[in-house]
């Protein structure tokens, strides 16, 4: 094999990567909390919802269905038994009580790459290139979901987490591997 097909097959695979890279980014979920660091998580054992209804709030402009608010609940409460704490129906006698928001966003990603393209023939340097830029501008929408923990005999908070995501077709017709994915990646920090 020549060293020529050998780089073009370097070429070829390294832009296949880059490309699969940035497509994988595009979807990629991020989480982050922060904690009272005061607070004793070790002695809570039991858990609860702040009402009925823990969805605190939920931005109207992509409207959650009642079955993804179900998936919510029951994946959060299935993360949490997993590490270890039991939940309880009745609210009083749970050690911390939770409560979720939801919300999209707009936003517009812009790209710049460079276009080579070389001057027509005339009076400049040999070899020499001047140098665009290609722009494209893309819309996408941003998921994310809030989950807030208050200790139920203050009534203080005591941990918030968040996942947000880029929000795709596939999540808006089944959103349950987004959510079960993106809640066992926060949950995986949650203080004990």
């Amino acid at each position: 094999m020549t060293s020529a097909v050998k780089y073009e097959r370097f070429a070829a695979l390294s832009v296949l990567l880059t490309f699969a890279g940035l497509v994988g980014a595009c979807t990629t979920i991020n989480t982050g909390s922060h904690f009272d660091e005061t607070n004793d998580f070790n002695t809570y054992k039991s858990f609860s919802w702040i009402d009925e209804e823990p969805l605190i709030s939920a931005d109207s402009s992509m409207p959650i269905s009642a079955l993804a608010q179900s998936t919510i609940k029951s994946e959060i409460q299935s993360q949490l038994e997993q590490k270890g704490y039991s939940f309880s129906a009745d609210r009083g006698q749970a050690d911390f009580v939770i409560a979720y928001t939801i919300g999209t966003r707009q936003e517009i990603r812009i790209d710049s790459y460079p276009a080579h393209y070389r001057g027509a023939w005339g009076w400049h340097v040999p070899y020499s290139y001047y140098d665009y830029r290609e722009i494209s501008a893309h819309n996408y929408t941003k998921g994310t979901l809030g989950i807030d923990i208050f200790d139920n005999e203050s009534g203080k908070p005591v941990w918030h987490g968040w996942v947000e995501k880029t929000v795709t077709e596939s999540d808006r017709d089944d959103p349950r591997p987004a959510i079960a994915e993106g809640l066992g990646k926060l949950f995986e920090f949650f203080p004990q």
